[in-house]
């Protein structure tokens, strides 16, 4: 029979010290604690919210294709707000003040071009879309 460690005793919260969590200290979200992070995600997904809006505004467009795509506009419209998310996370990583304060500039101007490109682009296949 195999040599089992045995269970270590829990440790009070008196004993433990400091190593406990503060139940009134706030976490801040990733977002805010990685500025370089969040630039870098609203890029992502300006990107590839800016390649789906592209691919809706090649779609083919037949005689019943409105009425689907009607039926389809709740889901389509989580693009945009996707969109909106890339830019608010742009807003946010470009007002933190670092040393890489340029670096970030750099990627949040990139995220900010796709991102209102991406929803630029969506309303123009939309707009071709319930236009027909």
């Amino acid at each position: 029979m195999p040599d089992w460690p045995k269970p270590q005793p829990e440790v009070s919260a008196e004993a433990a010290g400091n190593a406990t969590l503060d139940a009134d200290e706030p976490i801040r979200p990733w977002w805010r604690r990685s500025p370089a992070l969040a630039a870098c995600a609203a890029a992502a997904i300006g990107l590839g919210t800016l390649w789906f809006a592209n691919m809706l505004g090649r779609v083919p467009l037949d005689a019943h294709s409105t009425l689907g795509y009607l039926l389809m506009l709740p889901l389509l419209l989580i693009v945009p707000a996707f969109s909106a998310a890339g830019l608010r996370l742009s807003w946010i990583a470009a007002r933190v003040p670092g040393r890489w304060r340029w670096i970030i500039g750099a990627v949040v101007l990139v995220a900010v071009s796709a991102n209102g490109w991406a929803i630029a682009s969506f309303v123009t296949a939309l707009w071709r879309i319930f236009s027909h």
